[in-house]
């Protein structure tokens, strides 16, 4: 791996800790909705961003794609990130019925995001 390819993978492990991190200050904030931090947060994604790329979106926490906020960032950067919604639905719905169903039942969750399961408020 040349110097410029260790370089754009070390960038992209940080989107993707950012990403997680942003998840988890929203949930951190005081309205549970958005914080002075999500907004730093969300200036290091874009500059990040802008030098390698979107993060792909299967690899963001479900409530980041439901609500927009993947979406939104991308659109403001003027950088092209589709999002299947229908997944995201359907992931979503999985989701609430393994939950009204209990623990146990978690077993066949489709795979969106490898760090999903351990983000506040994903599940």
């Amino acid at each position: 791996m040349s110097e410029l390819e260790t370089l754009r993978a070390a960038v992209r492990d940080e989107l993707d800790s950012l990403w997680s991190d942003l998840n988890n200050a929203r949930y951190a904030a005081i309205s549970g909705k958005w914080s002075m931090q999500c907004d730093f947060l969300v200036e290091r994604i874009k500059k990040l961003t802008a030098l390698v790329g979107p993060t792909p979106w299967e690899s963001i926490e479900l409530p980041l794609l439901e609500d927009g906020i993947y979406q939104r960032l991308h659109t403001e950067l003027g950088v092209e990130a589709p999002v299947d919604m229908e997944h995201v639905a359907r992931t979503r719905e999985q989701i609430d019925a393994d939950r009204q169903r209990g623990p146990a039942a978690r077993t066949d969750l489709p795979a969106l995001a490898s760090g999903c399961a351990s983000a506040p408020g994903c599940l």
